[in-house]
């Protein structure tokens, strides 16, 4: 009998190699994967898809944890993040990963190629979703299943009433119209559902939760790496630039006074899971 491959695995805990897989995921992501593997179904034989898997998350949680029997291809169009991951699926030894550098909008697949299509914190960041939604049912097989998981309408619902008021003060509409654009944008569970029914997908399970995002006050979390790299361009581009520093140092002084009498900064971020299924479709 053969030892189990698993008994032969080794790793170099002073390899920068492992280390970078060690250190795969933010926190942020972290809190949408938990959500998105408590409620996935877990089955054999699967040719799973991870689109905009960035580094790495969920991608070789996926590979892992489904498994020899089934194969799992990470696609993002981002270069630098998929040479990294690379070096994690070597590192890691993940056989049963492919890693693929392509636009979510014209996927290198044929039809029908994929059983599982999974996109965590992904959809509300494509500049095209209806375009990658379709993309998606095209690669998918008859009865296949996309799982999403996204942070809707209500993100940080603190946040923006704040942001709001601060600019109902300067009296210029327009920032206001461009703000609730900006919120609209992440969607919701009845538009998100909308538009994966007119990408051909039949909606089924919907989950939803929500967690809190905590500062000690307004200056550590807009200087917070996620703020920077996530939200912070985003909100910029609400103003004018003539109006910025003043508009971000008053939302700055308000926020601290909210955390000094509160204790803290406490945000609130809304989580949606949902899944869509391609329908077989009858042949006459």
């Amino acid at each position: 009998m053969l030892m189990p491959r698993f008994l032969h695995m080794t790793y170099d805990l002073d390899d920068p190699a492992v280390i970078s897989v060690i250190d795969q995921v933010s926190l942020w992501s972290a809190r949408f994967g938990f959500f998105l593997f408590d409620h996935l179904e877990l089955r054999p034989n699967l040719n799973i898809l991870d689109l905009a898997c960035g580094t790495g998350f969920p991608l070789f949680e996926l590979a892992q944890m489904h498994g020899a029997s089934c194969q799992v291809t990470g696609v993002d169009i981002w270069k630098s993040a998929i040479e990294r991951a690379r070096l994690k699926a070597k590192a890691a030894q993940c056989s049963n990963v492919q890693l693929v550098e392509a636009d979510a909008t014209r996927l290198p697949f044929e039809d029908g190629s994929f059983d599982l299509i999974i996109s965590n914190l992904g959809i509300n960041n494509f500049p095209a979703p209806d375009a990658v939604l379709a993309e998606c049912f095209r690669v998918s097989k008859p009865g296949a299943r996309l799982v999403l998981t996204t942070n809707p309408s209500g993100h940080m619902t603190e946040f923006y009433a704040l942001f709001r008021q601060t600019l109902l003060e300067l009296q210029k509409p327009v920032y206001l119209e461009r703000l609730q654009a900006h919120e609209a944008h992440r969607g919701s569970k009845e538009s998100l559902s909308d538009q994966l029914r007119a990408a051909g997908f039949r909606v089924g399970k919907i989950r939803e939760s929500q967690f809190h995002l905590r500062y000690l006050d307004g200056s550590a979390f807009f200087t917070h790496f996620l703020t920077q790299i996530g939200f912070l361009e985003g909100w910029r581009r609400v103003v004018d630039q003539e109006d910025e520093e003043r508009v971000f140092a008053l939302l700055e002084n308000k926020l601290n006074l909210i955390a000094h009498a509160a204790g803290e900064l406490r945000l609130t971020v809304p989580m949606l899971y949902m899944e869509g299924e391609k329908q077989y479709r009858h042949q006459h």
